[in-house]
């Protein structure tokens, strides 16, 4: 008797222990190859080659988000430049590579890094601001501040990226000509 209500409750404990939703490690897109955070997509616009890469050379102006270190290859019709969100104290820096072609660009958004604002280490012996890959905040300990930050900083990278697609979309007079 008592192996039977063993072999029952051993028989009854997945069902009762499965779980509504899958816990989820991270919001943040990661490499399979990697495991680092990657944005990337190809996105379909009606434009011949030489217009998006004039329009994609012409990203950020007017944005909340700096672009440095460009460098433009119109051959193969590549674009690569360091991306920076700055939000109060905080910055968010990436490297955004766009490849044009015809119909369509196809973007990546790496090596992403996240600057704490000075006081949030301050003290006696604070060396100021301390700039970390977001690989370190993705594989911390689970906990509520990592996970409210997680999600702030996905959404701050999607609007970047929302901004991107809308000034790929724009046409302009002026951007042909460059």
């Amino acid at each position: 008797m008592k192996y039977l209500v063993l072999v029952l409750g051993l028989l009854a404990s997945p069902r009762a222990m499965a779980q509504e939703k899958p816990f989820q490690f991270s919001p943040l897109p990661l490499d399979t190859r990697t495991y680092q955070v990657l944005y990337s997509g190809t996105v379909p616009v009606a434009a011949n080659a030489p217009e998006l890469l004039a329009r994609a050379q012409s990203w950020p102006d007017g944005t909340p988000y700096q672009a440095t270190l460009r460098r433009c290859n119109p051959e193969t019709g590549t674009l690569k430049m360091r991306v920076d969100s700055r939000h109060g104290f905080e910055n968010y820096t990436g490297h955004l590579t766009i490849r044009v072609e015809n119909g369509a660009y196809t973007y990546q958004l790496t090596d992403l890094a996240y600057t704490q604002p000075d006081y949030a280490r301050a003290g006696k012996y604070s060396a100021g601001a301390v700039t970390q890959r977001l690989e370190a905040l993705v594989y911390a300990r689970p906990s509520k501040y990592r996970t409210r930050k997680l999600a702030e900083v996905h959404s701050r990278l999607q609007r970047l990226l929302e901004s991107l697609r809308q000034a790929m979309h724009t046409e302009g007079p002026d951007l042909v000509a460059r």
